[in-house]
């Protein structure tokens, strides 16, 4: 950067006054606003005394840079807009701040629609480079290059660097680059959505946005920006619409996706208008209904793993909803929440499943242990479940579950953080497969995690 001369700094006092005016627009306290005005462009530019009379006169709205301090006379209007607008810029660079942070304070000084990013880049480089012709006629300048003026390959290369959720911004440019955008699949690592009646939050990969009810409205908050963007919309309605723009992508895809509802209000069509093809969902709800509603948008076939959570209001007569649902049917891991408790008989059930964790209860144990077992044997694709198991009075009998299995209880004290843990195999009749059962007492729950060994 070429540094400016400070003779025309202490000489255009035109250039001084609008740095002041910037100060004031900037809403600054006046020892800030000095110190700032100091730093940029030297304490012997001006003493505080005549600062502060040019601060408190334009922040009384006075904006006649030509008042003349000896003499008693009207007020005149401001000089030259354009030549000011273009000393905002000088004193923007003389900052030494970066262009898009200079623009951003820029328009949050002046207004947004002051000047447009190309005329102020133009501009702020200009005299980076040391220029001060503040005049230059631009019209003879040739007519600027657009990103459609680039070679298809190179913008092919480009947009296949890209991860999906920067595709998501180019969609919205034009037809012609979103048709480019949408020759890459996108292919999200995770989508996280939580709803609640206040809020609407989401996650595309390790990018956060959250959208929530603010007065009669709502704020919005985007990735790397710290400000919010107001609006008059329901929160619901401003983050569904820019949800959008990532569900309706062409062949969008998920490896993880995630739904919380706090919100049982919200219905399933206005907010998931389209389907999910996702290889594993986590879904939290307050009912059954409500869950299977929002799984059913989920593709099946595709989706191989699921995991519940909530459903503090369920009855045992809702469990069959979720088992009639192709996307049950055809998982191929489970991961079912502590409110739903099943009986050894529900067991059956999950035949088709190569994992699954559940909940169970039991009766009488000396009955159910040997039923467990022998269904379990059933199982032709299982691979591993872990039961969280319990008596009829909520005990988890460790000791009779090992005993009905054959297993002797260790003696002995247990080192610190250690877990009493018995392990017994099952050889599967007829079969070179055996069944190895690890029951462990965790003191506040009993687990039996079971494995098929080949």
């Amino acid at each position: 950067m070429m540094e400016l001369s400070s003779d025309f700094i202490k000489e255009n006092e035109q250039f001084l006054k609008s740095c002041i005016l910037y100060e004031v627009l900037q809403k600054k306290s006046i020892f800030k606003a000095y110190k700032n005005f100091c730093d940029t462009v030297g304490e012997d530019a001006m003493n505080y005394p005549d600062f502060e009379f040019w601060f408190h006169r334009f922040y009384h709205g006075c904006r006649d840079f030509n008042y003349d301090l000896s003499a008693d006379q009207e007020p005149k209007t401001i000089v030259d807009e354009r030549v000011v607008s273009m000393y905002y810029i000088l004193y923007e660079v003389l900052q030494k701040k970066p262009i898009f942070d200079s623009y951003r304070n820029y328009c949050d000084t002046v207004g947004t629609d002051a000047m447009e990013y190309r005329e102020f880049e133009f501009w702020y480089y200009r005299f980076y480079q040391g220029s001060r012709d503040f005049d230059f006629d631009r019209s003879a300048d040739p007519e600027p290059k657009t990103i459609m003026d680039m070679p298809a390959k190179l913008m092919l290369k480009i947009v296949e660097n890209l991860d999906p959720v920067e595709r998501i911004f180019l969609r919205s440019m034009n037809h012609a680059i979103k048709t480019v955008a949408d020759s890459f699949p996108p292919v999200f690592e995770k989508i996280e959505i939580s709803v609640s009646n206040t809020s609407l939050q989401w996650k595309l990969n390790n990018q956060s946005f959250l959208c929530f009810k603010k007065g009669g409205g709502c704020e919005m908050y985007k990735p790397n920006s710290s400000r919010a963007t107001k609006s008059e919309k329901c929160y619901m309605e401003k983050g569904i619409e820019h949800l959008a723009l990532v569900l309706k992508m062409c062949n969008f895809q998920v490896n993880h996706f995630s739904l919380t509802l706090f919100h049982e209000v919200l219905n399933r069509d206005d907010f998931l208008s389209v389907p999910i093809k996702a290889k594993s969902a986590f879904i939290l709800g307050q009912t059954m209904n409500k869950v299977v509603q929002f799984l059913s948008t989920i593709i099946p076939g595709h989706l191989e793993s699921i995991s519940l959570d909530g459903l503090y209001l369920i009855k045992r007569e809702h469990y069959s909803m979720l088992f009639e649902t192709d996307q049950f049917k055809q998982a191929k891991s489970v991961n079912f929440p502590r409110s739903m408790e099943f009986n050894v008989e529900d067991l059956v059930n999950f035949s088709h499943l190569e994992t699954f964790k559940c909940h169970l209860k039991s009766e009488n144990a000396f009955r159910d242990v040997p039923r467990i077992r022998d269904i379990l044997t059933t199982f032709e694709i299982l691979e591993s479940c872990e039961l969280d198991y319990h008596g009829i009075d909520g005990d988890y009998p460790i000791v009779e579950f090992a005993v009905i299995l054959g297993e002797e209880i260790p003696i002995g004290l247990l080192a610190e953080g250690e877990h009493l843990t018995i392990t017994h195999r099952y050889q599967i009749p007829e079969s070179n497969e055996c069944l190895e059962f690890k029951i462990i007492d965790k003191g506040y729950e009993f687990l039996v995690n079971i494995a098929k060994l080949r």
